[in-house]
Parts: structure tokens; sequence; C-alpha cells
């Protein structure tokens, strides 16, 4: 006898993406597929480009990485001066 639990079915086994990443300006893309940010117009120079999120717009981890967003800041180097 087959169970629906057998085949897996009620269950989800698609992997769950974390929405970890939030805007912290509107993302614009161009026609060549570059992606920049901006506060509220087109980047500088733009003359065309395609709205991808707002700011506030939570994204997943891979998305934000496509659009090369994942960036981090370096850690400061520590002053040995003195």
């Amino acid at each position: 006898m087959v169970t629906s639990s057998d085949l897996g079915l009620g269950k989800s086994n698609v992997r769950k993406e974390n929405m970890a990443h939030t805007l912290k300006k509107d993302t614009w893309q161009d026609e060549e597929g570059k992606v920049a940010q901006s506060n509220d117009k087109l980047p500088n120079g733009w003359k065309k480009g395609k709205l991808l999120g707002r700011k506030g717009m939570e994204v997943t981890d891979l998305q934000a990485k496509e659009w090369g967003l994942d960036k981090k800041a370096k850690a400061p180097a520590e002053n040995k001066g003195k």
C-alpha cells in the first residue's frame, strides 16, 4: 500500500530562499545588463533603465549576489602608527 507520505506529498521539497537582503536604494538595470543603485531617479549618465527593486524591498541572497549587491565593506585596517 502506498501512502501520501511515501510520495512526499504534503511536504515541500523545494529549498526555501532566505529573504535576507534589503535594498538600501532603488536598483536599476540598463540595456547592457549593468546593475546600479540610486536614490530616486536613474543613475547618473543613464538614459534608459529598468527598475529591478525599490528601496526597502527584500530580495533573496541569490538575487542580490546575481545583481552584484552582496559586496560587503572591508573591515578598517588597524592603525599601527603609534
